[in-house]
């Protein structure tokens, strides 16, 4: 007779167990659901030609199309001769956007350059966005004509 009494006990753990995972399964469903997407208007930019010895810089433009909150974690550059800021800002709400402001300095350097800059965030889809600076650095150094500068200074002072 005890038996009996067992059998629906357990059918009723069982049942309410099952309930439990499945309200646990929705609810990281829902979470799943809310999280965090960055968009990049653009992922490559090129300067073009530049001189030899310029700083060059642009600001890559993201948006979070998620639902969730976008955290940028980090950001670097593959090379020293890039840099690669976020600001103090690194927290993005659904629709806010925001910028990463890259900085390339071709002192030293010619030819044909390629940067690569890491974004990484908490986008689940894309946790590192790769985004990518060109540019051909004219490998013409100019060099200063001292003799037309000394001609230009001795006019001034009215010396010939």
């Amino acid at each position: 007779m005890k038996t009996h009494k067992i059998i629906p006990t357990k059918i009723f753990l069982l049942f309410l167990f099952s309930l439990i995972l499945i309200s646990l399964s929705s609810k990281q469903t829902q979470a799943q659901n809310k999280s965090s997407k960055i968009f990049f208007k653009e992922t490559k930019h090129d300067f073009g030609k530049v001189e030899r010895g310029a700083v060059v810089s642009y600001d890559f433009k993201f948006i979070n199309e998620g639902e969730g909150n976008l955290i940028i974690k980090n950001v670097h550059a593959s090379c020293g001769c890039t840099g690669a800021t976020i600001g103090d800002k690194k927290e993005f709400k659904n629709g806010e956007e925001g910028e990463i402001k890259v900085t390339f300095n071709t002192n030293g350097r010619s030819g044909n350059q390629s940067k690569i800059i890491y974004v990484q965030s908490n986008d689940p889809e894309n946790p590192q966005e790769l985004l990518s600076i060109t540019c051909d650095i004219n490998q013409e150094t100019k060099t200063a004509n001292y003799e037309e500068m000394d001609k230009q200074l001795y006019n001034k002072r009215g010396i010939k």
